[in-house]
């Protein structure tokens, strides 16, 4: 095996392998640690120390052990922290879609490794959306995994209770085969051919095409659906965003002993998340167990739950982005699984994404429920 840094201007890869084989290509996010490379999660503080990795993640080494081929490492933003896509120091990977929109994040450069064809499946790390919102934004389909399924040792660590490994792939079938590198001996189920039921989220403020496409993509796949408004859903966005935070500060408060390696962006907020209090972090608990009560009781009586991506098309870089874990961050908090996949917008604009949520540990079904509706939907 051989490996150069990429000094190419392409910012998708921050590590090219050159590999040998027949197996699956398979891209990893560079947070997750490859066996004789740094992980340096595209962060100069970290970068200028990181040490060579001892050994693979279990779900590198897993993927191994079934002949999967790592291709290389992708590009992030730095410390897996925000939604955009956008790194100054090690480039934007650009969105094969439109060039001139976001990517998404933090598996911006996971996700387009994937749309361009350069890798069959790629891990991206999911903490508050970042592998299903660079998924919408690049157009193809993104698992984030129950909370706990997936080892997540040898994983750089933001938030210890909310972070999990997802894998990226043009469609479903390829979600299933990450879930196989992840987990050997896994398989999607069996779908009964009775008609399947989802409990439809309707969150504010969703661009109407969207909601059109979500809305045509269910009906195509011949879903019966059951409109659901969630009253909670704002706080608990805030409570998923400071357990978030305070887990933050404990993970990279070191680094700010070297502030100019760093964003500033990322400065300022693990220095504003010292202030959340511990009596706060057990108010979001609370508020998590409470998320876990409502939408498990909305899984009981239906196939899974089903609501948009993203509320808007991706903004153009340099635009205000406002809200983008809007409809991803919640389901974090729960811990439940979400498989995200494109789907047609009526007016032929920029792809929309639909999120299908399934129980606790039954990724098996989800992606039997996503495979349904994807093989109904016409592009």
């Amino acid at each position: 095996m051989v490996h150069d840094r990429c000094v190419t201007n392409d910012a998708t890869w921050l590590l090219r392998l050159e590999t040998h084989g027949d197996g699956p290509r398979l891209a990893v996010k560079d947070c997750i640690d490859v066996a004789g490379t740094p992980t340096t999660v595209a962060c100069p503080a970290v970068m200028e120390h990181a040490q060579l990795a001892a050994a693979d993640a279990p779900v590198v080494q897993t993927a191994r052990e079934q002949g999967a081929r790592i291709v290389g490492k992708t590009n992030l933003v730095e410390l897996c922290r925000h939604i955009d896509g956008i790194n100054p120091w090690t480039g934007t990977p650009v969105n094969p879609i439109d060039p001139g929109r976001l990517p998404g994040g933090s598996s911006s450069g996971s996700a387009v490794a994937v749309a361009r064809g350069e890798a069959d499946v790629a891990y991206g790390t999911d903490t508050g959306g970042s592998v299903r919102v660079p998924a919408a934004c690049c157009g193809i389909a993104g698992l984030k995994t129950t909370a706990g399924r997936i080892p997540t040792h040898g994983v750089f660590e933001f938030s210890r209770t909310l972070d999990t490994v997802g894998p990226l792939a043009r469609d479903v079938s390829g979600l299933a085969l990450g879930m196989r590198m992840m987990e050997p001996g896994f398989e999607v189920s069996e779908i009964d051919a009775a008609p399947l039921t989802a409990a439809r989220l309707r969150p504010p403020d969703v661009e109407p095409a969207i909601d059109e496409a979500v809305d045509s993509a269910l009906t195509a796949a011949g879903v019966k659906v059951v409109d659901v408004t969630v009253p909670e859903w704002e706080e608990w966005i805030a409570a998923a965003n400071d357990i978030m935070g305070a887990e933050g500060y404990w993970a990279h408060r070191h680094l700010l002993d070297h502030p100019d390696r760093l964003e500033g962006r990322d400065v300022e907020s693990i220095r504003s998340e010292a202030e959340i209090s511990p009596a706060r972090v057990v108010e979001c608990r609370r508020i998590g167990l409470a998320a876990r009560a409502v939408l498990g009781a909305l899984l009981e009586e239906h196939a899974f739950l089903a609501l948009p991506t993203l509320r808007i098309i991706p903004p153009r870089l340099g635009e205000v982005k406002p809200g983008l874990t809007y409809l991803t961050v919640p389901l974090n908090l729960a811990g439940l699984p979400v498989a995200a996949l494109p789907i047609p917008r009526a007016d032929g604009v920029f792809p929309a994404s639909l999120q299908l949520v399934g129980g606790w540990y039954a990724e098996e079904k989800l992606l039997a429920a996503a495979s349904r509706v994807e093989a109904a939907i016409r592009w």
